[in-house]
C-alpha cells in the first residue's frame, strides 16, 4: 500500500486517535484493515465508518499531499522515524501529523510550558525564563502558539521550539500570532498539527491538540491559569500518562494562581523556582553550561544602553519620549532578563 492510500485511510471521517489504535490492535497494519472482512470491522467501527474505510477517498487524500507540497509540509505516519517517540506510546496518539520547519526538533528531548492568555506580567516573565533556560540546556520547548503564555514561551525558546497547532497547518490561529509563527519558521523551529489541511479552529480541536502537547513532552510546565483553563487539562494529560507536572510559586488572590494552586493542591504538580529544578528532576543535569548571548536592536538596545546605574521611569520617557514603545522594550528587555524593575518605577541593570 503505498503512502496516498495509506493517508486515504487515515483521514476516514469517523477514524480517531483511538479507533486507529483500536484496529492496529486487531489488525496489524492499514493494509490489513483496509483488506478485513467488513463483519470484522464492525465489531471495532459504526457501520458508515466501517465502509468508508473500505473504500477510502483517496481523492482527498490526493489534494492534501499536494497541499502539503506546495507549502514545504510534511507528512508523517506513525511508523516514520520522524515521529516522536514519546506520543507514539500513548494511547491517543493522532495516527498522522503535518510538519512544516526543522524535523530535527522531534527526536528531541522536549519540554512543553503552557499557561492562559490572559498572564500577568509576572506569569510571561516566568515563562520566557524558563524556555529561555531550558532550551539553552538542550531542551526544546513545545506549547499551543496561543497569546500570552504559549507565545512568550515559544520566543523564549526560540528557534528550539515546535508550536502545535489547533487547527489545519495551513490555518495558522490565532492570526495576531502570524509573525510569531513566521519567526519560528525562519529561526529554526517547527510547527505541526495532527489535523487535516483546512481544518479551522474549534472547541473541539483544542482539547485534542492539549492531548498531543502533553504525550510528545518528557514533561509540562504550568506558569499561569485558571482553574477550568485548557492549561490545567493539559497538565493533567499529561500526568495520567505518567508525565512530570511542574509549576511555580504564584500568588492565589489572582486568578492565572488558581490553576497552579489546583494542581499542587491535588499533588500533580512539582513546585519548581527554576529551571534547574526541573533538568535535576529529569535526569538532564541542573543547568546551563554557557549563557546564550542575547542580541538586541532597536529601540531595546538604546533603552538598556541608558539604564546606567539606577534609572527612573521618567527619566528614560524623557529621552525617548514614546510611552507605549519605551513600556515594550522595557518589559521585553526584563523578560530577557537583562534588567530588573526596582520600587518606584526605577529601573536597573541585572
Amino acid at each position: 500500500m503505498d503512502r496516498l492510500e495509506k493517508l486515504a485511510v487515515l483521514l476516514t471521517e469517523g477514524i480517531g486517535p483511538v479507533r486507529f489504535r483500536k484496529l492496529m490492535e486487531r489488525f496489524g497494519s492499514i493494509e490489513e484493515i483496509v483488506n478485513a472482512d467488513i463483519r470484522d470491522l464492525l465489531e471495532i467501527l459504526p457501520e458508515k465508518v466501517a465502509f468508508r474505510v473500505k473504500n477510502p477517498d483517496v481523492e482527498r487524500a490526493r489534494i492534501q499531499v499536494e497541499r502539503a507540497e506546495r507549502m514545504g509540509v510534511k507528512i508523517i505516519f506513525q511508523d516514520d522515524e520522524d515521529y516522536p517517540q514519546e506520543l507514539r506510546n500513548i494511547y491517543h496518539a493522532p495516527p498522522v501529523l503535518f510538519a512544516r520547519g526543522n524535523m530535527d526538533l522531534l527526536r528531541e528531548r522536549k519540554v512543553a510550558i503552557v499557561g492562559t492568555r490572559k498572564p500577568t506580567q509576572y506569569g510571561l516573565k516566568m515563562a520566557y525564563r524558563f524556555a529561555s533556560e531550558l532550551s539553552e540546556a538542550g531542551v526544546v520547548i513545545v506549547s499551543g502558539g496561543a497569546v500570552g503564555i504559549d507565545a512568550r514561551a515559544h520566543e523564549g525558546a526560540m528557534p528550539r521550539t515546535i508550536v502545535v497547532l489547533g487547527s489545519g497547518i495551513d490555518h495558522l490561529y490565532p492570526r495576531s500570532n502570524l509573525p510569531l509563527f513566521r519567526k519560528v519558521l525562519e529561526s529554526g523551529g517547527l510547527i505541526i498539527s495532527q489535523f487535516p489541511m483546512g481544518t479551522g479552529p474549534s472547541k473541539e480541536t483544542f482539547p485534542v491538540r492539549n492531548l498531543t502537547i502533553a504525550g510528545m513532552s518528557l514533561a509540562v510546565l504550568m506558569v499561569e491559569g485558571t482553574q477550568d483553563s485548557g492549561a490545567l487539562i493539559t497538565a493533567r494529560y499529561a500526568f495520567d500518562f505518567d508525565r512530570e507536572v511542574f509549576t511555580v510559586p504564584n500568588r492565589v488572590d489572582v486568578p492565572q494562581g488558581k490553576g497552579p494552586y489546583v494542581l499542587i493542591r491535588e499533588n500533580v504538580a512539582h513546585v519548581v523556582e527554576k529551571p534547574a529544578d526541573i533538568l535535576r528532576e529529569l535526569g538532564l543535569g541542573s543547568g546551563v553550561s554557557s549563557s546564550r548571548e542575547v542580541v538586541l536592536e532597536g529601540l531595546e538596545k538604546e533603552v538598556f544602553d541608558a539604564i546606567v546605574g539606577r534609572v527612573h521611569f521618567d527619566e528614560l520617557l524623557m529621552k525617548f519620549g514614546d510611552y507605549s514603545r519605551l513600556s515594550m522594550a522595557l518589559l521585553n528587555l526584563e523578560l530577557k532578563g537583562l534588567i530588573e524593575k526596582l520600587p518606584g518605577n526605577y529601573y536597573q541593570r541585572k
